[in-house]
């Protein structure tokens, strides 16, 4: 029955090879969140390139507006403009539909020959079966890829860092500026006037500010 693939090796050539990069287009598209999700594990230290950018626009951002209206809006417009090879990563997920739909248009092309050219009507089954084994491949590949999954999940870590990592510490960074700007005379009176709970000293206190410094 499937002698018929090699006789029309050409179409059959057509069939493997928009279904291979069907697949490879999931394959590419999983590597790619995979390797953001295990960067997005600690941003702190991240080295990827893409979490970087985001990372910075995102400082940028605050610092020009004092804060970040929607950081989940945020997150999803940063994301949506994620690139992969030079192609936008959504683009991904739909051509690798698209070869799926081409490599089905082939195998169709091959029973219709087999049918006009008056061969056992077997000969016809195996282009469906092809079909039927190209969808039932391609199905399993999604779902064990996972790629929205991926992606939803790399959305909650970014925007939950954000929120309760990165804001609080660039909050405190601008506090803390506002305490350097303020002259050190006048720092020292303010302290004098307020009650010092805690037994130190001017010159201990002076210390710890510095050390509160370093450690930010």
């Amino acid at each position: 029955m499937f002698d018929i693939l090699l006789k029309q090796n050409y179409i059959s050539a057509w069939i493997a090879f928009f279904f291979a990069l069907s697949l490879l287009m999931q394959v590419t598209l999983w590597l790619h969140d995979k390797s953001l999700l295990n960067g997005a594990e600690n941003m702190s230290t991240v080295s990827h390139k893409a979490l970087k950018a985001i990372h910075s626009k995102f400082v940028q951002c605050y610092h020009m507006n004092g804060e970040v209206a929607d950081i989940p809006v945020f997150v999803d417009n940063c994301l949506a403009k994620e690139k992969i090879c030079g192609l936008n990563r959504r683009a991904f997920g739909r051509w690798s539909v698209q070869f799926l739909f081409y490599s089905l248009i082939g195998a169709g092309v091959g029973a219709f020959r087999v049918l006009a050219l008056s061969e056992p009507f077997t000969a016809a089954l195996s282009y469906y079966a092809i079909c039927a084994l190209e969808l039932y491949l391609f199905f399993s590949a999604r779902s064990l890829f996972d790629a929205q999954g991926q992606y939803e999940l790399l959305r909650l870590k970014l925007v939950e860092y954000f929120e309760n990592h990165l804001v609080p510490r660039l909050k405190l960074n601008e506090s803390m500026s506002q305490v350097e700007d303020i002259p050190q005379p006048k720092r020292r009176e303010e302290r004098k006037r307020r009650p010092n709970r805690v037994g130190l000293s001017e010159q201990e206190e002076d210390e710890l500010e510095v050390l509160l410094r370093e450690m930010i």
